[in-house]
């Protein structure tokens, strides 16, 4: 270390740290005059917030602007946010230290501070970076204690780096790391001056001053050496060679020009390039095939899966149409009658005129009834036949006991008075409905008596219970004992029968804590009855719930739903796999998804106008959007596979397009403005959480 105050102290202590470390208070000032040698270097002190101070040493040719750039580097900051004051004023960037430090010791205190700007965007300066990039130091400042009455100072101290500095002899750079390599090379040491102690260093690779040992190596009997002299040759290998000769074969003297063209080195490394290349290139080609052909077969099966499911679909179709069972079945087959009417009427108005037009639209109108009828006979059949089976389950229902799960994954059951009563009352209904089959082993070979044994004590049961239905039934059950006197049959008691069972059921059904609470009613527009709220059909677009659901269902449907609800169950599925459990999709229905379609966008794919509703799909326009009637377009299924995997929309769709899908949204933004009114209200209500726990398929 090389002491810049000229003098040796026994002791010291080490009051700072280095250049890239933070100076205690004082170490700016307070060392004594001692003569200073004209130095290369000039050490920056700069002076933060706090009293931080912070030094680095620079060669006196740098500006303040390289300075600024090099403190802003060790600050990970932008230089721009930085200001350098020296006595409270600016220092300008194209100063040069040497002329703005005026310490005699080759110190120049300047002030670190923030500007404006930095202020704005809240732009610190980090002594943690800081010192996450701490190097070894070159000037340090040394604390000499006081002794013998003398005060304490300060001494700036530099440690001079005598490391050899190796040439670049090459390398190479890992790819996948970035790490760089260099080439071994060896060095001799500190120059010979600086040796202590005689003698001189020799080295095999670097400078060598004289050489320790000379030999002379005879050419080996293999090798030959060329001349333009007389030649001798070597008669045969068991030949000695004598010491001093050197013979060889009998070669002409080839120039170097020869020996390459000859040797054709630059040739053969073309030719092993052009094979390997060769292999490198047959080995893309059989991956790229065997990618094809994977390819080829996966969309092969796509398509075989495609067809197999649409050939399920459509058996399945012609399955429901030809033994229909439920709602929807019935509503597509009143929906392909009012299809084929439209179709009729087409033709009867393109082939006639006049009266022959009325006759085939009365005869039209012929067929429509017996279809109509057909239908509807069906459908009623149906209905009493699923009637008794869904009585049966409700009450069976009702009997059971509560369960849930309790601690340690147990299941507990309690009986409730509403369980006990259902369950009582059950048994006398099955009693009832065994007398009551026309068939039964019960009725062919009952005795009156006992019928009318189990009536009167039905009678005394009924009494307790307290429903408006309860006299209804005691006038029935007082009537069959009448007719029973009279021996009626068991065909002339069926229909009174019957009432006597619906009327029992409903008794079972109702609560006793609630059946006298009044229920909310509201008169229906169509059949001017009071009907209980729940009984009115809502959909997301309507104003009020003026129709009752048994008005609408007369109305009959012009239309398959069916289609309407894959789509929207397509819908959901993609919402739900998104995790999207708040979106719009969960609240529209049916209905909803076929007035979007239809009267929004037209009933065709955006794109390419296809006009199969089986084919058609409500994705997401904006993927990273959630789903609503506003954020979806209408596309065919090959087309939504291409439009989820699309980043920039603005890229593949034509400003034409976009500005009709825009226009579409605006509309749909517009028809369905209520819609956040009822997600607000379903979000609060708590009802959102049961979305696909009730074990059906939404």
């Amino acid at each position: 270390m090389n002491d810049r105050t000229g003098e040796d102290e026994p002791s010291f202590s080490v009051s700072g740290t280095s250049a890239s470390g933070l100076a205690g208070p004082g170490s700016s000032h307070g060392a004594p005059p001692a003569p200073a040698k004209c130095r290369k270097d000039v050490t920056v002190k700069f002076h933060l917030m706090k009293a931080q101070v912070v030094a680095h040493a620079y060669p006196r040719h740098h500006t303040v602007d390289e300075v600024r750039e090099h403190i802003a580097c060790k600050f990970q900051v932008k230089s721009k946010f930085l200001v350098l004051r020296q006595a409270g004023a600016e220092v300008p960037g194209h100063r040069r230290l040497g002329d703005i430090c005026v310490s005699e010791y080759n110190v120049c205190d300047l002030e670190l501070l923030l500007s404006e700007a930095a202020r704005d965007e809240n732009v610190q300066l980090n002594l943690k970076l800081y010192y996450r990039n701490l190097t070894l130091p070159d000037i340090i400042t040394v604390r000499i204690p006081s002794e013998d009455g003398k005060p304490s100072r300060d001494v700036v101290v530099e440690i001079e780096n005598q490391v050899i500095t190796k040439p670049f002899v090459g390398g190479y750079i890992n790819k996948h790391n970035h790490i760089e390599y260099h080439h071994a090379f060896t060095q001799t040491g500190p120059p010979l001056e600086r040796l202590k102690g005689p003698g001189q260093k020799y080295s095999r690779d670097t400078q060598t001053v004289c050489e320790r040992h000379t030999t002379t190596t005879s050419i080996p009997r293999s090798q030959g050496v060329q001349h333009s002299g007389a030649v001798a040759l070597i008669p045969s290998p068991q030949t000695k060679v004598p010491i001093g000769h050197c013979l060889v074969a009998h070669v002409p003297y080839e120039s170097h020009a020869e020996l390459e063209r000859r040797q054709d080195l630059v040739g053969k490394v073309r030719l092993i390039q052009r094979n390997f290349r060769r292999v490198l290139w047959q080995r893309l080609i059989r991956k790229s095939a065997a990618e094809w052909r994977a390819l080829q077969q996966q969309q092969e099966a796509n398509e075989t899966d495609a067809q197999r499911s649409k050939a399920l679909a459509h058996n399945k179709t012609s399955v429901a149409r030809t033994f229909p069972r439920t709602k929807e079945e019935f509503d597509a087959l009143f929906a392909q009658i009012h299809c084929w009417k439209e179709n009729e009427l087409k033709l009867i108005g393109e082939k006639y005129s006049g009266a022959p037009k009325i006759a085939e639209m009365n005869i039209l109108l012929d067929k429509e009834i017996q279809l109509l009828n057909g239908v509807e006979r069906q459908r009623r059949a149906i209905q009493r036949e699923q009637t008794e089976a869904v009585v049966e389950r409700q009450l069976a229902k009702i009997s059971e006991p509560k369960r849930w799960v309790g601690c340690n994954n147990r299941v507990i059951e309690m009986e409730t008075p509403q369980t006990q009563r259902a369950r009582f009352l059950l048994l006398y209904y099955q009693r009832l409905k065994a007398f009551s089959q026309p068939n039964g082993t019960a009725a062919s070979g009952t005795d009156p008596q006992e019928r009318v044994a189990l009536l009167d004590e039905l009678s005394d049961v009924i009494v307790h219970e307290c429903h408006p239905a309860t006299e209804e039934l005691e006038n029935l059950l007082q009537r069959e004992r009448k007719l029973l006197l009279c021996n009626l049959g068991s065909e002339d008691l069926s229909p009174l029968r019957k009432r006597q069972l619906a009327l029992l059921a409903e008794i079972i059904r109702s609560d006793p804590e609630k059946a006298r609470e009044k229920k909310a009613t509201k008169l229906c527009r169509k059949c001017k009855k009071l009907r209980p709220t729940h009984a009115f059909t809502v959909h997301t677009r309507q104003r009020s719930a003026d129709i009752c659901g048994h008005c609408s269902s007369l109305l009959g449907s012009t239309v398959d739903i069916a289609v309407y609800r894959s789509i929207l169950r397509a819908v959901r599925r993609d919402e739900r796999k998104r995790g999207s459990l708040a979106s719009y999709a969960f609240i529209i229905q049916e209905n909803d998804v076929k007035h979007i379609v239809e009267n929004i966008w037209h009933g065709h794919s955006v794109i390419s106008n296809a006009a199969d509703r089986a084919d058609l799909m409500l994705p997401r326009w904006n993927v990273a959007e959630c789903w609503s009637p506003w954020n979806c377009v209408c596309l065919t299924e090959q087309e939504t596979r291409a439009h989820l995997k699309l980043q920039r929309l603005d890229r593949y769709y034509q400003p034409s397009i976009l500005k009709e899908i825009q226009s579409k949204h605006a509309l749909a933004r517009s028809v369905f403005g209520q819609l956040r009114e009822i997600d607000q209200e379903f979000t609060e209500s708590g009802d959102w959480w049961q979305v696909g726990l009730n074990g059906k398929v939404v």
